[in-house]
């Protein structure tokens, strides 16, 4: 009996045994871990940021932005005084106006060329009288007929000379008004690009000098973010180009989100601690009070106006980037961890 209930305790053992295990295997579960490496201490800031300057000496006369108003590329941000430029471009106007009627207007040229036609043809009739009866025309009158024509002629001649004068007078005051325009033209500010407004300098009524920080923007759409990485965990000469994702809130209320970028460049120095310092480029969504994320501008139904939207991710906020491994960093990180003569593995 003994010896029965041993050799059925033998069979299930072996049925054990030989009955493959469904759970997950644990290198498996390990592999896939190390595939994504994950970085708390990671700063989010504006790509670019970008102090619009005031490219001529003045007043400000308006203001036309606050501090976290979005605005779009080539928008005027602030106008500065602009009443002395605008008498100056009346008084150019005027003077190109002027110039232009004597370019188009050939009256004068009609006049001088008709005078020099009739000096011409009561000489060339002296003439003639002249030579049909000899001494019919006395030489005084003559010598006075000849001078007439080329009288005439030299109107002419001062004439086409006043025409070519108007038309560089033309050109002049063309290329004033063109000078003026530029300067009025420079009396706005203009936002370089899509942004976020984050500080004004200067207010209606105080005076900017050339050049001093005007309207401070940022572009919020794409954010850089800055990571400090563990050179045990990721090569730094391999990273560049990688994948990462974004996360932050909590997905036990709903809140968390994600945004997907990659890594742009690594700092060349090491940090204390064996680590080193990598940047990524995310780009950034807007989305309405709701949470959701809208293609575009949202217009509230039969109101006309657009719904207030916010940026997803706003520097500062504290988030965890995911750097996904690529096939080379696997290669590397598999080529230190394979055992070496003469030692332990190559770190």
């Amino acid at each position: 009996m003994r010896h029965a209930v041993k050799t059925i305790v033998c069979l299930i053992a072996g049925l054990c045994a030989l009955t493959p295990v469904h759970a997950a295997d644990p290198v498996e579960q390990g592999q896939v871990k190390t595939n994504v490496v994950e970085v708390r201490d990671v700063v989010v800031d504006f790509r670019q940021q970008v102090d619009v300057p005031a490219l001529q000496s003045g007043a400000v006369a308006e203001s036309s932005v606050r501090p976290n108003q979005f605005v779009r590329q080539k928008d005027v941000l602030g106008r500065l005084d602009s009443q002395s430029l605008v008498i100056r471009r009346r008084a150019a106007s005027l003077q190109y106006e002027s110039a232009k009627l004597i370019t188009s207007d050939d009256l004068e040229m009609q006049f001088a060329e008709t005078s020099l036609a009739e000096a011409e043809a009561e000489l060339e009739a002296s003439n003639a009288t002249d030579q049909k009866f000899n001494g019919a025309v006395s030489s005084n009158q003559l010598r006075r007929m000849r001078l007439a024509v080329e009288r005439a002629r030299l109107e002419v001649a001062r004439t086409k000379k006043q025409i070519r004068q108007a038309e560089i007078d033309t050109q002049l005051a063309a290329a004033d008004l063109a000078l003026i325009d530029d300067e009025l033209a420079q009396l706005n500010c203009v936002s370089p690009i899509d942004g976020v407004v984050l500080m004004v300098h200067r207010e209606a009524g105080e005076w900017i000098a050339k050049g001093q920080p005007w309207v401070t923007v940022a572009s919020a759409g794409e954010l850089t973010l800055h990571a400090l990485v563990d050179a045990d965990e990721l090569s730094p000469a391999t990273c560049v180009g990688l994948d990462v994702s974004v996360h932050w809130g909590n997905e036990a209320d709903g809140t968390a989100k994600m945004l997907a970028g990659k890594i742009t460049s690594v700092d060349p120095t090491r940090l204390p601690g064996n680590r080193f310092r990598l940047h990524a480029e995310v780009q950034n969504r807007r989305q309405t009070h709701d949470g959701s994320v809208p293609p575009r501008t949202a217009i509230v139904p039969g109101s006309g106006h657009s719904v207030d939207q916010h940026w997803q991710l706003l520097p500062g906020a504290q988030v965890t980037m995911r750097i996904y491994r690529s096939r080379d960093e696997m290669a590397w990180r598999m080529d230190r961890e394979r055992p070496r003569p003469y030692g332990g593995n190559v770190r």
